[in-house]
This record gives structure tokens, sequence and C-alpha cells, in this order.
């Protein structure tokens, strides 16, 4: 018995020791594999920082191409939808501005240097700006309403969501340039504006820049959409203006369902026009301040804002009409006094559920196509503009 025991050990022994030497020899082979696997993964780095490097150098060497092109040029590659997304940014910025094209001959390692110093003191003057809020009750409060509409900018996109990249990026582009307008500060739709001008570039400074030109740039002026009335008593001026235009527009290419719409205004003790004066709040006003950045889902809002920023607020107007006309069909068979057609997102959203409407899903490139086309032309507009002019001197 005892010779059998010893016997069994002995066998336990060596079956253990074959386990072990086994053990041993997959051990050794896992990690002769993970070298492996380290030295093909530390290749697939090397190689895809190598790729990631040429690809910026190439979109470096594709930014300094378009650098040179004039603000007149920026405006026509917007117009004609010459666009990708990594040089939007830069055309909007070059369109919005005064400065002078870089010759391509004459760009260099100074000319490089000089626009890197340039940008770098851009970023540190938008750091200092973008302290602005915590000195006055007042500008705490405008700081109130920057960071409650944070979360209403864009929630569909993650980098808007909780955690996202462009919140913080944002709130700085929306405090520097309340920094710099001390007579408005902020007023809500200021966010959608900002929102894309973050969404199309990589910098504060250059979202900062795009956001401070659409609203100081003398050619659009879009701050007078939320400054106050000479009036005192009805605001956003630059939004009544076309409000009215676009009444005597619809008038004139759409005068059924102008008439249609005057008549259910009167049903509820409005004064006619459905855009004009005081009907501005009910209807267009969410329109205008925003450029429909709030209405349209962000693809669609940025081939607006590329017609925007070529041609002005014209562009506002024409979107409108093409509004007008998708729904004068269904609003002209309304009966009269049907409130729906005060409900401004219905203008653009189908009822049943919160998306839009046929029109809308058209293939971005033909509503651009379409927007161009449509009224009013630069003469309609320049007289329909001098003509509420001269009404508001009366």
């Amino acid at each position: 018995l005892l010779a059998h025991q010893i016997y069994r050990m002995y066998t336990r022994k060596l079956k253990l020791r074959k386990i072990i030497a086994r053990l041993n020899e997959s051990i050794l082979r896992m990690r002769e594999r993970a070298a492996q696997l380290q030295k093909q993964t530390k290749l697939l780095k090397e190689k895809s920082k190598i790729r990631l490097t040429l690809a910026m150098q190439r979109v470096r060497r594709i930014r300094g191409v378009i650098r040179t092109v004039s603000p007149q040029m920026a405006r026509n590659m917007l117009r004609n939808s010459t666009v990708v997304p990594i040089i939007r940014g830069l055309l909007w910025e070059l369109a919005l501005s005064n400065r002078k094209p870089k010759s391509p001959d004459t760009e260099g390692k100074q000319d490089s240097k000089r626009e890197q110093e340039r940008e770098e003191g851009a970023e540190r003057e938008m750091i200092k700006l973008a302290r602005w809020g915590e000195d006055t009750e007042e500008d705490r409060r405008n700081l109130h309403t920057i960071h409650a509409d944070l979360a209403r900018t864009f929630p569909t996109i993650a980098e808007f969501k909780t955690g996202g990249s462009n919140l913080p990026r944002l709130e700085r582009v929306l405090r520097a340039y309340a920094a710099t307008d001390k007579q408005i500060r902020y007023v809500q739709g200021m966010n959608s504006v900002a929102g894309l001008a973050c969404l199309v570039t990589d910098s504060d400074a250059q979202a900062f820049q795009i956001t401070k030109n659409i609203m100081q740039h003398p050619f659009y002026s879009h701050r007078e959409m939320f400054g106050e009335g000479k009036g005192g008593s009805l605001g956003f001026p630059l939004a009544c203006q076309l409000g009215w235009m676009l009444d005597r527009l619809m008038e004139r290419y759409h005068p059924k369902l102008a008439r249609h719409l005057n008549k259910t205004l009167e049903t509820f003790n409005l004064n006619p026009g459905m855009f004009s004066g005081m009907n501005i709040a009910y209807m267009g006003l969410k329109w205008f301040l925003t450029l429909y950045a709030s209405t349209f889902p962000p693809a669609l809002s940025l081939r607006v804002y590329d017609l925007f920023i070529a041609d002005g607020h014209i562009t506002a107007l024409r979107v409108a009409m093409l509004t007008l006309g998708d729904v004068e069909e269904e609003w002209i068979s309304m009966p009269s006094g049907d409130p729906r057609v005060l409900t401004p997102r219905l203008w653009h959203n189908l009822e049943a559920e919160d998306k839009l409407r046929p029109f809308w899903e058209t293939d971005p490139d033909e509503i651009v196509k379409m927007v161009r086309a449509a009224p009013p032309t630069v003469a309609e507009f320049v007289e329909l503009r001098k003509r509420y002019v001269l009404m508001q001197k009366e």
C-alpha cells in the first residue's frame, strides 16, 4: 500500500510538471505574440502619425492657398457652394473681413510666422475677454442667460450636449462678444449664431471673430436684430424692417395668401401684415434673429449661412419667400381664423411630428439653388429698404 501511494504521488508530480511545462510554453508564446503585437501597434502608430502629419500639412497648404483669395472671391465661393468642411470656417472669416489677400508669390516663412503670431495674440485677447461676466449685477444676469441658453443650442449635436467639446467654447465666445458690445451685451438668439461659428472653426479666437464680424461688419450689422428700436417700446429694429419687407413681397408675389392671412389676423384683433410691426414677435422673429439656425438642422443652417455671408440679409428674405411658396396652398385651404398659421414652427415643421416639411428635406444643394433664384432681387431689396427708411422718418 505504501509503495502504491508513493507511486501515485510520483505520477501526479510528473503530470503536474508536464502541465506546468505546457503552461510555461503557452506563457512564452503569449509573451512573444504580445511583443509582436506591440511592435505592430508601434509601427501602426508611427504610420498613423506620419499620415496624420501629412494630412495636416495638406490641410495647411490648402488653407494657405485659400488665405490668398480676396473677401469677394471668398463670397463667390460660398455663393456657388464651392465649400468643403475643412475650409468653411476660413472662407467665412475671409468673406467677413476687410483684409487684403496675400499673394502666393510673397507667401513665405516670415508671413507664416507673422500669421502664427497674430493668431496667438488673438487667442490671448480672447482669453482676457472671456473672463467677462462677474463685475456688475447686470453682467451676472446676462451671464446667467448665457448659461441657460447653452443647453438649448443645437441639442442634437454631440459636441453641444453636456460634456461636449463645443459647449465651453460657445460660452467663451459669447462672453467675449458680450464684453465688446457694451450696449447690447447678450440677447437670446446670439447663441445660435456663435454656435455655428464654433462648429466650423478650430480656435475660439476664430469663432469669436466670425461672430463679431457678423454682428458688427457694416454690410451685415446683425447686432441691429437685437438692438432696441428708436421708439424705445419696440425692439429688434432690423427684424422689424425685414418683416415689413417680407409682407410687401408677399403682397407682390403671393397676394391671395396675403389677403387670407390678414383675414386671420383680423379675427384675432391683430393689425394686418403677418410679419409687420408687433406681429413680427409672433411669427418671423425667431427666423431672423438666428437666421433660421434654430429652425433648420445644422447641415442646412450652414448652407443658409454660406449664402447669408455671401449676400447679406437678402438671404433671410429669400428663404422666407420659399417658405411662403411651400405653405401657400395648405394655408389658403384652411378657414380664416385657424390659429395654426400663427405657429411659426408649423411653417417649417410637420404638425404631427417634430420633423421638417418635405420641401426642406430636399437635397441642400437644390435648396441653395432655389434660395438664390427666389425673390427679392437685389434691386427690389434696395428699393424696399429705402421705402422702409422713408416711412420711419415720416
